[in-house]
């Protein structure tokens, strides 16, 4: 049995998109229940998904946000449900906050708090996800208290569309308003994470340069999650180049699951043309 299942179709029919997710991530994980369950979709059928992958998994965390697009190193899609299933290896502290009065703020709290309950921060992500709550400048603060703990983070806003809806849904629940969390605690190795942005020498020579970073760095990833800016994601898109991309997370870093979110006028700006790669041993 391997340490996880990458789960993966575009098929237009939601119900049999569903079962050929769940058939993948249960041919990976034998009897096992996952520890945690990320996915991603797109709007349309994202309260379905939500709702049977928590069927499905009743003892598992189960993540899942909206998507512009989903990634994953079984193929890539605008209407596809891409899932990620880890079953050994971590152990994971996660939490939600839906429409919080306190705002960002009492969310931004919560985190921390549940940072200090963590019996142990070496090699530790924290995967974030927010839904039109975010702030800065407590964003910012939040971050840095958790990096001083050598705590890695991944994530963002799935931000907004003016043409549908974007979600989040924890254990089955889904919200437009709020945020949620997981720190996730890798028990076999390092995590590293890995950031790049565009630049003038253009997309396709800042794919060999993050290859290269990931050697150099000794890392041997056994799975990843990825958060892709949509202007990233939009810029490959226009040049043809989201093959390549999978193609190369394939060939060197094995198997994973992403998504792209929209654009959030409260979040970084900067973050729109950027990718987030977190690497497990």
């Amino acid at each position: 049995m391997k340490r996880f299942a990458v789960g993966y179709s575009d098929l237009d029919n939601s119900k049999e998109a569903l079962s050929i997710v769940c058939e993948q991530i249960s041919s990976g994980m034998g009897r096992k229940e996952p520890i945690l369950v990320v996915f991603c979709s797109d709007s349309e059928n994202f309260a379905y998904y939500s709702k049977q992958l928590r069927r499905r998994f009743p003892f598992s965390t189960v993540m899942g946000m909206t998507a512009y697009m989903g990634f994953s190193s079984r193929g890539y899609g605008k209407n596809a449900l891409s899932c990620l299933a880890i079953m050994d290896g971590i152990e994971i502290k996660a939490g939600k906050m839906i429409s919080p009065k306190g705002g960002f703020k009492e969310f931004a709290s919560k985190v921390i708090d549940t940072m200090n309950t963590l019996r142990e921060t070496e090699n530790t992500l924290c995967f974030t996800c927010g839904a039109k709550m975010l702030d800065m400048e407590v964003a910012l603060e939040t971050g840095q208290v958790l990096e001083e703990k050598g705590i890695k983070v991944c994530g963002g806003s799935i931000g907004e569309d003016d043409n549908l809806s974007t979600m989040l849904s924890f254990n089955g629940e889904v919200f437009d308003q709020g945020g949620m969390f997981c720190f996730i605690h890798n028990l076999c190795g390092r995590i590293e994470l890995f950031s790049q942005s565009m630049s003038e020498d253009g997309i396709e020579n800042i794919l060999e340069k993050t290859a290269d970073t990931v050697k150099g760095s000794g890392i041997k990833p056994v799975f990843s999650i990825v958060a892709n800016g949509i202007d990233y994601t939009l810029a490959m898109e226009k040049m043809n180049l989201l093959y390549d991309f999978t193609d190369m997370f394939c060939m060197e870093f094995g198997e994973y699951m992403g998504f792209s979110g929209y654009k959030d006028k409260d979040f970084y700006k900067s973050s729109y043309d950027s990718m987030l790669i977190a690497m497990f041993e």
